[in-house]
């Protein structure tokens, strides 16, 4: 096959990990000279007992690394992987599969791919029972769930001399997969380009005590995934988020906070500024009048405790908006009755009200997976859509951006 050329020189870092089929990626390198490509080779230390050095520098036109050390001041896993339009790890044995799926980072290769926004690609290649093996089902079943691209292995003769699935993809199939990812990440839009986007996430915490608080099961994916969609569709992105367990955006401006109170505060100080508010937190909607600054300790007494209702965040800020802004907000309900949703959408004053059924198995609070029904003024915008919290993030800033188009020429 011959390698389709492309006008801009981009740069893929080729990772090779020790494996019999290392020496296929000197084939890979070759490919992608000839499409055009700007290739660093960075292998493992054990990859070399596999693969040729001289060879592959003398193929890429780059000196091939193996080591962080001795590189100069820069700090180049942090440079190459921010440079990088992908990262194509061909082949990727067992134990470096399992490094990326762990997060691990002890040497240059599992470094970069730790550092890097770019798109992650891996072809595998081991014998047939690793493969299958249920750690290594659970760390591929891992690394899927973070957009890591496996290009499978196809089944054919292994290095044991046994026939089976393990073997390495073709080197064209390996570049076309490639090649078909990098042309999509060059094709994401920017139409945020310029514009403010905040976003609230997560639950809120209202102390009780020292030790006990009223919160709710919200993990924040859905905003951190409106986060992340924003920011690489080129919004400057704020994020006020509660407490969560989730790795913040990277390049958002993160504002932690923990009560309802905190929240709005905070939200007050960025909103006048931006362009879109996403209400993707889930706000608790009681507090408690008064919090004991001491562990209260078990009486042998009932305990009854005094909530009062938490300020409406939303309905406050959407009061104070200014011409140009848009606002979507989000409802976790136990069931979806349109009539509802389209009052609060009214009581709301937003633009856009997303509202989840939290009752359903597979979705909602906690899941990657959300079914959400999109709600406006005029029905021109409702919809109903299911699918993975990061695809509905896109999908939810088309809407806000249609919305946005449709108000101007009003």
């Amino acid at each position: 096959m011959a390698a389709n050329t492309v006008r801009e020189k981009k740069l893929v870092i080729l990772g090779v990990t020790a494996s019999i089929a290392a020496h296929r990626a000197l084939d890979l390198i070759r490919l992608l000279k000839a499409g055009n490509y700007d290739v660093k080779v960075v292998a493992t230390e054990n990859a070399l007992h596999f693969f040729p050095k001289e060879t592959a520098e003398v193929f890429s036109g780059n000196t091939l690394e193996t080591s962080a050390y001795g590189l100069g001041p820069r700090v180049s896993h942090v440079e190459w992987a921010q440079g990088a339009s992908a990262v194509l790890i061909a082949p990727a044995s067992a134990d470096f599969i399992a490094k990326m799926a762990l997060g691990l980072a002890d040497d240059l290769l599992s470094t970069i791919c730790l550092a890097s926004s770019a798109r992650i690609l891996f072809a595998p290649a081991m014998e047939e029972r690793m493969y299958t093996h249920p750690a290594t089902r659970a760390h591929l079943s891992t690394l899927k769930s973070w957009n890591v691209q496996e290009i499978p292995p196809e089944t054919g003769s292994l290095a044991s001399g046994r026939s089976g699935i393990g073997r390495m993809a073709g080197v064209e199939t390996i570049y076309a997969a490639l090649q078909k990812s990098i042309e999509a990440s060059s094709s994401d839009s920017r139409d945020l380009l310029g514009k403010k986007v905040l976003i609230s996430a997560g639950p809120t915490f209202e102390p009780i005590d020292q030790v006990r608080f009223i919160g709710n099961r919200s993990s924040g994916k859905m905003g951190y995934a409106l986060a992340e969609a924003a920011i690489r569709r080129g919004a400057a992105v704020t994020v006020v988020s509660g407490p969560v367990s989730l790795i913040p955006p990277s390049g958002a401006n993160m504002i932690c906070v923990e009560t309802a109170r905190e929240m709005q505060d905070a939200l007050s100080i960025h909103f006048h500024s931006a362009d879109i508010l996403i209400m993707a937190a889930a706000v608790s909607d009681y507090t408690t009048e008064n919090s004991f600054s001491q562990k209260k300790k078990k009486d042998g007494q009932d305990w009854h405790l005094h909530l009062k209702e938490n300020p409406d965040i939303l309905a406050t800020l959407a009061k104070s908006r200014r011409p140009g802004q848009t606002i979507m907000g989000f409802a976790a309900e136990t069931s979806l009755v349109k009539k509802d949703l389209q009052d609060k959408l009214l009581r709301k004053g937003v633009d856009l009200l997303a509202a989840n059924n939290i009752s359903e198995a597979g979705s909602g609070f906690g899941s990657d997976n959300n079914t959400i029904s999109l709600i406006d003024h005029d029905d021109s915008l409702s919809e109903e859509k299911s699918g993975k919290k990061k695809d509905l993030a896109d999908w939810l800033i088309d809407k806000i951006l249609l919305h946005r188009a449709r108000s101007l020429t009003q």
